[in-house]
């Protein structure tokens, strides 16, 4: 416990849960999994809740349909990386009077289209008026599998994958409260809920990126008292419209990672006797994982920066945001000062990315 409470938000949500007791049919301990985990009888059921409330006030998400689809999209990562199969949503809104008809529209649309990408169903909810707009979806799913993944299980010599390329969440968040360029105005993140019948079968532990990848990296490195080595070219790893927005706003592409706002992808890490079996699966069913690295024995997260291995303060990364609060210019700066001291404890006097 001491290792997750050196981060500011374990140690809230630690403050927060404990006078709850914990449920005998649950099989997860807290933070040990994306969504909490249920077994009745010979059926395990996921089930989780997400709000989305600050990325509207800050602004973030401003576009009714792009809300619709995000709170259906948080739920269903969440399942996605527990391995399970979604029945259904429950959606509470809370609507501002003076959100008006049209907008109301393209948010129930927004709702609509994600339900049918991920082959799910609205089954309930509520609605009230209130000061802002609020949704929070509430989901449960069904684990088929025997084997249920959650985000304790991997070992070094493990093999660390992403379900697809990163860092576009955290170049869309900074073109929308920081340059304010709306430039990736196209951002629309997809759950994995397909993949994760495939991650069942052969990963050792999972976890989405809803926080950024060092973020899920670090609660990973926690909880399963490891390290990570990502060894992988940025250019292979960065999503290539996010790599883009890096380089013409002069940002270091490695911090598209270092952001509190990802892409709902999923980091997994698959044994290496399982390795070329789940790599086989894969080009069956025409999936696509992006190798990242390594599951090491010490306990740090090392990226290939500048083409040399740097350990990253994950600590200092993780707990940035809730220093800073909401001045996301004085959070954006404090990053890159962070990058002018790697470069410079490491001999590294240049800029490129």
């Amino acid at each position: 416990m001491y290792q997750l409470n050196e981060i500011l938000e374990n140690k809230v949500i630690n403050n927060l849960i404990s006078g709850f007791e914990r449920s005998p049919d649950q099989l997860n301990k807290p933070h040990e999994s994306d969504a909490e985990i249920i077994q009745i009888g010979n059926l395990k059921l996921a089930v989780t809740t997400d709000s989305i409330s600050e990325e509207i006030t800050t602004g973030l998400y401003d576009n009714p349909y792009l809300i619709g689809w995000m709170i259906v999209t948080v739920n269903m990562s969440d399942l996605a990386a527990v391995g399970a199969t979604p029945i259904g949503i429950l959606i509470s809104e809370i609507i501002p009077e003076t959100f008006s008809e049209e907008k109301i529209k393209e948010l129930q649309r927004g709702i609509s289209d994600a339900c049918k990408a991920y082959g799910t169903f609205v089954l309930g909810g509520d609605t009230n008026e209130g000061k802002n707009l609020v949704l929070t979806g509430t989901t449960v799913g069904i684990i088929n599998s025997e084997k249920s993944i959650s985000r304790v299980g991997c070992k070094p010599g493990d093999l660390v994958y992403s379900s697809g390329k990163l860092g576009i969440g955290n170049a869309y968040a900074i073109s929308k409260l920081i340059s304010k360029t709306n430039s990736l105005i196209n951002y629309k993140p997809i759950a994995r809920i397909k993949e994760c019948e495939l991650l069942s079968k052969y990963a050792s532990c999972c976890m989405d990126t809803s926080d950024g990848l060092i973020s899920t990296l670090d609660q990973l490195m926690r909880l399963n008292d490891v390290g990570f080595e990502i060894s992988t070219d940025l250019e292979k790893m960065i999503d290539d419209l996010g790599l883009k927005y890096a380089e013409d706003n002069h940002i270091p592409s490695w911090l598209l990672f270092a952001g509190q706002h990802g892409e709902f992808e999923l980091v997994f890490a698959i044994p290496q006797n399982s390795n070329q079996d789940f790599l086989d699966e894969c080009i069956k069913k025409r999936f696509e994982p992006v190798e990242l690295g390594k599951v090491i024995q010490p306990k740090e997260i090392r990226m290939n920066l500048y083409d040399v291995l740097i350990p990253i303060n994950s600590e200092f990364i993780r707990n940035l945001p809730y220093e800073t609060k909401d001045d996301v210019n004085h959070y954006l700066k404090l990053l890159l000062d962070y990058d002018s001291e790697l470069k410079k404890s490491h001999n590294l006097n240049f800029t490129s990315n």
